[in-house]
């Protein structure tokens, strides 16, 4: 294989021939950063650098992991899983929740209002929905608070075993008719909707909205929660009003809008039928605001865990009493058919919202590996006698360059 010829050689060179124009060409300019000769800090780890840099992460990391962790046990909170109340519970009567469905956290856990006896009882009703009688089965909580609580307060829906996260899952959806856009039937086939897309029953109308995530959103539906009794007082039957207003995040509404679909041309999701009876949208029961409706844009938000809370209900501005309080829920969502559980929960919130150890647990974890390195490194160091270290000022990089110090000696 000939040697090739250089570039800017004539034509009728010779292949060793060059020009006398290629070194400028080629040459990077003579700067300080074109020929990497800029200043720079060289950080040489010497014993006391290492130490002093371990001793700081180690008080930063310990002090802050300290810090969450007060926080956290400053949250008082209970829950309770009420995915047993339509088997365990009578409804004749109230009986004991089972004490392994109660977690509570609370400066006092004893006495009048102990947390961990908490009751229920089941009933089977008859209701108005859309013009049609249906049965309902609601479950009735008492719950015990053994102290009182500041706003503010969050009322929590949690879910167990349940994957939001699955691939189709997660993009079973469309956008624009969730912003309001009547979309066509194209579109909707086109889109990831599939099989929630149409309506099951054959009348060849769009589900809205369609979807996997919006067909199994939770629909269970939670009272306020009101006050039976306190101690040394004869107040009874006073409500702890909640708002549902406020309990999604505010830039989530605009990513959605009221419907323009006609009403004909529409279907309620399958698994909406508790709300919709014959999945029928009609003037007297319209499909929902989604704009407005926080719960669905709550739900719409999917989780990363199979395990999660969901918010349903806050008071900003109340102190909640100690005393024993009901709430009545209309159990409509089953999670017996994927084996999940369910369960409510009242808290308070602190600087780093519920009740969260891990976050806290983590910082003091790795603030006890650096205050360990910092021990060893400080005994070896200082206090194991190891060998002399060498001067730093003889590195490579500490000395000047050959052209330098030609230009030095000249």
């Amino acid at each position: 294989m000939a040697p090739r010829r250089r570039r800017g050689a004539d034509n009728d060179a010779g292949d060793d021939a060059h020009s006398d124009t290629d070194a400028p060409k080629n040459r990077p300019p003579n700067t300080a950063f074109r020929q990497q000769r800029m200043r720079a800090w060289q950080c040489v780890l010497t014993p006391k650098l290492i130490v002093t840099i371990f001793s700081i992460l180690a008080a930063i990391y310990l002090g802050f992991g300290a810090y969450l962790t007060y926080l956290a046990h400053t949250v008082r909170d209970i829950r309770i899983d009420y995915t047993d109340c339509t088997k365990l519970a009578r409804d004749d009567s109230f009986t004991p929740v089972p004490e392994e469905h109660i977690t509570a956290h609370f400066s006092k856990t004893d006495g009048t209002y102990n947390p961990y006896n908490a009751e229920w009882k089941r009933e089977n009703r008859t209701v108005q929905v859309a013009g049609q009688r249906r049965n309902r089965t609601y479950c009735y909580v008492k719950f015990n608070i053994p102290e009182d609580l500041k706003p503010t307060i969050s009322f929590f829906y949690n879910l167990e075993n349940f994957y939001q996260n699955h691939r189709r899952y997660v993009n079973s959806f469309n956008a624009k008719q969730l912003l309001g856009d009547a979309v066509d039937g194209k579109t909707i086939n086109a889109s990831t909707c599939d099989p929630i897309a149409y309506d099951p029953r054959g009348s060849g109308k769009i589900v809205y909205p369609c979807g996997l995530v919006a067909n199994s959103m939770f629909n269970d539906t939670f009272s306020t929660p009101v006050l039976l009794s306190v101690k040394g007082s004869s107040a009874s039957n006073q409500t702890y009003n909640f708002t549902t207003q406020g309990i999604a995040w505010p830039g989530l509404k605009d990513l959605y809008g009221e419907t323009k679909y006609d009403l004909s041309q529409i279907v309620a999701p399958p698994n909406w039928e508790e709300r919709y009876p014959n999945g029928s949208y009609t003037e007297d029961n319209k499909p929902p605001n989604l704009k407005e409706d926080e719960h669905f844009q709550n739900w719409m938000m999917l989780a990363a865990a199979p395990n999660f809370f969901k918010l349903y209900q806050k008071n900003e501005n109340e102190t909640i009493v100690a005393g024993q309080y009901q709430v009545d829920i209309e159990s409509n969502f089953d999670t017996t058919v994927y084996n999940g559980r369910k369960a409510f929960v009242l808290t308070t919130i602190s600087a780093m919202g519920s009740r969260n150890i891990w976050p806290g647990i983590i910082f003091l974890i790795v603030g006890g590996i650096c205050l360990i390195l910092d021990v060893y490194f400080i005994l070896s160091f200082f206090l194991w006698k190891p060998r002399k270290l060498g001067d730093p000022s003889y590195l490579s990089w500490n000395q000047p360059s050959a052209p330098q110090a030609h230009a030095s000696a000249s």
